[in-house]
């Protein structure tokens, strides 16, 4: 009986692993096809930020149907593996946001100023990051308001320490 419940679930990861990959490797390559032809500005950028990420999410939302199909998790299993697939869905398109900015605010730097582009696109890229992850936090439950104000004082004393350097 217990082999027959598991067959639709894993149909359901299956099938979301299908799809990842020819969404991979069809849908990607004509977007990049497309774009390349089309001479799109920033589109590169864009394109290397969505790389591997759909196969990510079909394969999230294979998990998702498969964790649905399964009637034998008790509801607090259901809940916790709802969540994480929630927290690696969210992280990966904070991923895909922090590439983004990285990759605009490089171009932008290199149009605009002789100075170092790869420290902008860093810091822009760690600080998408850092918020990503404070909204995933708070999505998930956890109260974000002491990482907020640890932040802030440290960086505070970060300052008032770098005072006479700068």
């Amino acid at each position: 009986m217990l082999q027959m419940q598991l067959i639709v679930p894993i149909l359901f990861v299956f099938l979301g692993l299908v799809a990842g990959i020819i969404g991979e490797n069809v849908i990607y390559k004509r977007l990049k096809d497309f774009v390349g032809k089309r001479q799109i500005p920033g589109s590169e950028i864009i394109i290397k930020s969505l790389h591997r990420m759909t196969l990510l999410w079909f394969v999230i939302a294979g998990c998702y149907a498969a964790i649905l199909a399964y009637p034998s998790f008790t509801p607090d299993i259901n809940s916790a593996l709802q969540k994480i697939l929630t927290i690696v869905f969210l992280y990966s398109v904070t991923v895909v946001f922090a590439r983004l900015t990285a990759g605009f605010v490089n171009i932008y730097v290199r149009r605009s100023t002789l100075i170092s582009a790869s420290l902008f696109a860093n810091i822009a890229k760690t600080a998408v990051l850092v918020l990503g992850t404070l909204i995933l936090l708070q999505t998930v439950g956890i109260q974000i308001t002491p990482v907020i104000t640890t932040l802030g004082i440290s960086g505070l004393a970060v300052g008032l320490a770098l005072k006479d350097t700068l």
